[in-house]
């Protein structure tokens, strides 16, 4: 208190009492999310070293943000990915607003879905630092049914589907031929650094590649195709707030039905969707599609009422 009164009485302010360096210790807990400690000798000291008057004081609405991003990004908490972050965010706000959000008991309202079972997460730190720095990197990679093998691989990008995460990268096949294709990171066994010169796909375009799909099926050399969905009622509602694809449009709409186009690739995804409807949704154009969503379903009837 003495020696808050003598730089106050310096400056020109008024004195303040014992009870009120008290409220203000407790009021610099509440506000900048330190700890204060009070040692034997009654004096006060920050719990961390990293705690300074001199930080840079977070504003209320920043925090709030930060600690949105970190309530979303703790689905990966355990992995390295999420501990670097953990480390970046600590140091760039040394440490005291960090320790306040994540301190015991602190609320959380957003909830994000549990990850089930393996996600290929734990490969993605070093595949992005390789992807940033056009590194190649060696992999060994087995595919569903077929024994793994050691590729050789010049990464561009990582996408998410349904909490499984995919690699799209340029590498030679067996018959040296360079292509570039979607790995699946659960079937990573192990990835190393490699020497070998990064190769670039001139006809690669990170934000085209998955224009025309519904996850991440690619089809190479294929166009995507126009099609035709009729909606009834019950789903027009739920259709027109919920883009099923980007490249959605309405065409026509009424009290009883709703006509929509997209152009998308036709792979199984497309029509698993469109069978997800059931009796709700009706392919319209174009007619080989058509055709093969009545098969489907005419061998979903056999399966249920003739066995």
């Amino acid at each position: 208190m003495e020696k808050v009164n003598e730089q106050l009485e310096e400056d020109g302010y008024k004195q303040v009492s014992l009870r009120m360096i008290y409220k203000d210790i407790e009021n610099m807990q509440a506000e900048f999310s330190v700890s204060i400690l009070k040692r034997a000798d009654g004096t006060y000291q920050y719990e961390s070293k990293e705690d300074s008057i001199s930080n840079e004081i977070l504003r209320r609405e920043d925090r709030n943000i930060i600690e949105m991003a970190l309530q979303a990004f703790s689905i990966y908490k355990g992995s390295g990915l999420f501990d670097k972050f953990d480390d970046v965010i600590t140091r760039l706000m040394a440490g005291s607003v960090l320790r306040g959000l994540n301190k015991e008991g602190h609320k959380k309202y957003i909830q994000i879905g549990e990850l089930i079972g393996e996600t290929g997460q734990r490969w993605i730190e070093p595949i992005y630092d390789a992807i940033i720095n056009s590194k190649t990197i060696k992999i060994q990679y087995k595919g569903y049914g077929q024994a793994a093998k050691t590729r050789v691989i010049s990464p561009y990008l990582l996408k998410e589907y349904r909490n499984i995460w995919y690699l799209v990268a340029h590498y030679t096949d067996d018959s040296n031929i360079g292509k570039t294709n979607i790995f699946k990171l659960t079937r990573i066994q192990k990835v190393e650094p490699s020497g070998e010169p990064f190769q670039i796909d001139e006809t690669f375009n990170k934000d085209d590649y998955f224009k025309y799909s519904l996850g991440v099926f690619h089809l190479h050399g294929q166009r995507p195709i126009e099609v035709k969905i009729k909606f009834n009622s019950s789903l027009i509602t739920l259709v027109s707030e919920n883009k099923i694809h980007p490249s959605m449009e309405i065409i026509s709409k009424t009290e009883h039905e709703m006509i929509v186009t997209l152009n998308v690739y036709n792979t199984i995804e497309l029509k698993t969707l469109i069978l997800s409807y059931g009796a709700n949704a009706q392919v319209l154009e174009p007619q080989e599609l058509k055709e093969e969503i009545k098969e489907m379903i005419r061998q979903s009837y056999r399966n249920y009422f003739f066995e």
